[in-house]
């Protein structure tokens, strides 16, 4: 064979194998659509019902309904070696991949300052029954995850501790739980996430009235809610008006109930999103504790105490190097809301006047 051809055939078999490789790189690609920024980008809680924890601690005259995936959440009841293990799902948050920090500031705020990783309270050793819980007597909490890990500790507490720990505080919540979902979704639909009473699913606005309930302790669910709604300039302004929604919705069916604001909490320095991240956590806190203050309703900040110097949630106080906390954060969690009891009791509490800002 001429030398010629014997060239042109090995250029036209080196055309063929390439364009087979390239053939098989597209069909892997069509049966695998999700891209790296996709999979990378993981919100708290998901959406998916079937790895989604439900959590009802009621007292000891009702009974005491726990729904819990081991996949999201395994509870040990030895706080001194706990340890949490989530599975994510991106539904949540379809953004780009973390970056280091978030920026922006509203100048009329003030600014958190430090530079460093250090805490900024040092939570107390344990935890043991205080008198003062009796205020909390016919509370109902709700909430998300954060609040479903909160319950978990709770039970374990009043098991090994005390059952008076927080009286006989309810708290129902759902690890995949929003305002949003709460806006959007029924009880009778198949795939809803509301939280569970008695095992029964409610919008947060019929609780009080299942449940008998007087006090409303509502935690700020914008871990889930950020990425669900909006722009990252507007998503902490839809949601607080996603919240003021639903609260205004549980005063017009419960008119005589108290509601009490619950600080949504941040997350850790590694963490943050084009939604969600810190900068837009503390937009809403502030959004909500103006709402408050111009309402007449107490704001707890249970958020702020748990960051590091740099406003981002301390690492010591995260159970999962993201958002999610650990039983040292709930002794801080505790003395926060004493404190507040105490100083309802004697008549001397008044909210926040600003929330800082994270940079």
């Amino acid at each position: 064979m001429p030398k010629f051809l014997r060239i042109a055939f090995i250029l036209l078999s080196i055309v063929l194998v390439v364009a087979a490789v390239v053939a098989c790189v597209g069909i892997v690609k069509k049966d695998n659509p999700q891209t790296d920024d996709e999979s990378s980008v993981s919100s708290p809680d998901g959406l998916d019902t079937e790895e989604s924890s439900v959590v009802i601690y009621e007292s000891d005259e009702e009974s005491s309904v726990i729904e819990e995936s081991s996949a999201v959440f395994e509870e040990s009841f030895e706080e001194s070696s706990e340890e949490v293990s989530f599975e994510e799902s991106s539904d949540d948050v379809s953004e780009e991949p973390p970056k280091e920090d978030a920026s922006g500031n509203d100048s009329s705020q003030p600014e958190i300052q430090g530079g460093q990783r250090d805490p900024i309270v040092t939570a107390p050793d344990g935890i043991s029954a205080d008198e003062i819980d009796s205020y909390y007597q016919n509370a109902l909490f709700v909430g998300h995850s954060v609040m479903v890990h909160f319950s978990n500790r709770l039970s374990a507490w009043r098991n090994s501790v005390s059952k008076d720990i927080l009286s006989n505080a309810l708290l129902c919540c759902s690890s995949s739980f929003s305002f949003y979902n709460n806006l959007h979704q029924t009880p009778d639909m198949a795939d809803n996430v509301l939280p569970k009473y008695r095992g029964v699913p409610y919008n947060i606005e019929d609780l009080p009235t299942v449940t008998g309930r007087k006090t409303v302790y509502l935690s700020l669910m914008g871990l889930n809610d950020l990425g669900m709604v909006g722009k990252p300039d507007t998503c902490a302004k839809l949601v607080s008006e996603e919240a003021i929604q639903t609260i205004e919705a549980i005063k017009n069916k419960n008119p005589d109930v108290e509601i009490i604001v619950l600080a949504t909490t941040y997350l850790t320095r590694d963490k943050s999103y084009s939604n969600l991240n810190n900068k837009n956590l503390s937009l809403l806190n502030s959004y909500m504790l103006e709402y408050c203050n111009a309402n007449g309703m107490d704001f707890i900040d249970v958020a702020s105490p748990l960051r590091d110097g740099d406003g981002y949630l301390a690492d010591v106080y995260s159970s999962d190097s993201y958002c999610h906390l650990t039983a040292e954060a709930y002794y801080i969690w505790m003395d926060i809301l004493r404190d507040y009891a105490t100083q309802k009791t004697q008549g001397t509490w008044v909210n926040p006047t600003s929330i800082p800002l994270f940079e």
